[in-house]
């Protein structure tokens, strides 16, 4: 199925939750606030979600430098043009918040 991009950005928004919701599938979540789509679609808009924030969070931690001993991070602007290039519909909230978690789990 073709998504809308406020499909697309709904459902990565969910996937990047915290809280009670933390890495969970969306499926139910969607499901709730979109009642039609099937749940092969479903499936897709989960495994979609998980595509998006596997491939920032890697870009971020294959990008990072430590320069005297201080974990610099790939430039924010770089990272958005980047992931935009392969994901054209994110919105500008949800590549701040991806961009934001990436740099988190790369500290991990």
């Amino acid at each position: 199925m073709n998504f809308s991009e406020e499909i697309l950005n709904t459902a990565l928004e969910m996937s990047m939750e915290f809280g009670e919701n933390w890495l969970k599938p969306i499926h139910e979540r969607i499901h709730k606030k979109y009642p039609n789509i099937s749940s092969e679609d479903l499936d897709e808009l989960n495994s979609i979600c998980k595509k998006v924030n596997q491939s920032a969070n890697n870009y971020v931690y294959e990008n990072v430098s430590v320069i005297n001993g201080e974990i610099k991070f790939v430039d924010f602007d770089k990272f958005k043009n980047d992931i935009l290039l392969k994901y054209n519909w994110i919105s500008k909230i949800n590549l701040s918040h991806l961009y934001s978690q990436s740099c988190y789990y790369a500290m991990k």
